[in-house]
């Protein structure tokens, strides 16, 4: 009964947490798209989780869920840097492609490390405490595979948003050249 409570909290904080970041990533980005296209992250988290836990015969619980709630953070910062990245490449005049190589070229090294490094600090952890087993391997999983995931398919969500916000330039300047 206690587990079922906490469960309920928890999903009544998911939505308003989600929002609030959403909220300051479109304030930051100045941008509606931006920070949905971020948000696409979080499915390339979540495979690794479910994999993570059904490979080490662990179910969801409260500390799973807390470890999912850390991985959300974790994983949109990965996004979140690289996104910012290639924007910062797009206005000293990138092409998308070119600012979205760049970003990779120039954020890959930070992602692998803090990947890697958060996968070997929390093995033991994993390995040795059957009370935080859940947590760590949530954490584990989820951060391999968003890491994985990030990297190969991201920046063709970045691809897809950038044509999708320079459409209505492309038709505003052509209606434009019309009338005129």
């Amino acid at each position: 009964q206690e587990n079922q409570k906490s469960f309920e909290s928890m999903s009544k904080a998911v939505l308003p947490l989600l929002l609030v970041m959403f909220i300051v990533m479109a304030l930051l980005f100045r941008s509606l798209l931006q920070p949905l296209l971020i948000f696409t992250a979080l499915p390339f988290a979540i495979t690794g989780v479910a994999a993570g836990l059904f490979w080490s015969d662990n179910v969801i619980s409260f500390f799973s869920m807390l470890g999912v709630f850390a991985l959300i953070g974790i994983s949109l910062n990965n996004t979140i840097l690289l996104t910012d990245f290639a924007n910062v490449a797009r206005n000293e005049g990138s092409s998308p492609a070119q600012a979205m190589a760049a970003a990779l070229k120039e954020r890959l090294r930070p992602l692998m490390t803090t990947s890697i490094t958060s996968f070997f600090a929390l093995l033991p952890l994993a390995l040795s405490d059957p009370f935080w087993e859940g947590l760590a391997y949530t954490i584990i999983f989820g951060l391999l595979s968003s890491t994985i995931l990030v990297v190969l398919i991201f920046p063709y969500y970045y691809l897809i948003a950038e044509s999708m916000r320079a459409l209505p330039r492309k038709f505003r300047n052509k209606y434009l050249k019309k009338s005129q």
